[in-house]
């Protein structure tokens, strides 16, 4: 085995925060972490990503597992990926990467995004999404391929 690419630290129940001002901008738990310093990578087991504003959680993202590029700020989370923000928005999904310089979340697998309003729901679907931390669209909807909308409650027609 390539001696920079063995494992360097193990550590369980790991933690990782980003700050801005004294204020948490988000926090990543994870069972285990695995540091590899050759690679400068950090793969993870059991993920939970939660997003702060003025340091109060305003979304929650978990998944199966994760690997963190040190050097260039991205995180990819896969297996069994789901989101919910404190406004009732739910996403599902196999994986997502989140860019930290950037600022979005990006998948090219199936999402699967229900948004709640005051009559019913909007469950919207596709390929190639690129999201903001509350799981709003960044610039507008915009999903690549295989885009569906359903909506369903009530539409007041007058």
């Amino acid at each position: 085995m390539d001696p920079d690419r063995e494992p360097i630290q193990i550590v369980e129940n790991f933690t990782l925060v980003q700050s801005s001002d004294g204020y948490r901008s988000w926090r990543l738990v994870s069972e285990e972490a695995v540091y590899t310093e050759g690679d400068s990578l950090l793969l993870l087991s059991v993920v939970d990503l939660i997003f702060f504003e003025d340091d109060i959680p305003t979304t929650i993202l978990k998944g199966d597992s994760g690997l963190v590029e040190l050097q260039s700020g991205l995180m990819r989370i896969w297996g069994n990926v789901n989101a919910e923000t404190d406004d009732g928005r739910y996403l599902v999904t196999q994986e997502i990467i989140w860019d930290d310089e950037m600022e979005i979340f990006h998948s090219d697998c199936l999402v699967v995004l229900t948004i709640p309003d005051s009559t019913g729901e909007t469950v919207l679907s596709g390929r190639g999404v690129d999201l903001d931390t509350g799981l709003g669209a960044v610039d507008g909807v915009d999903i690549e391929e295989d885009f569906t909308a359903v909506y369903s409650g009530d539409l007041e027609l007058e």
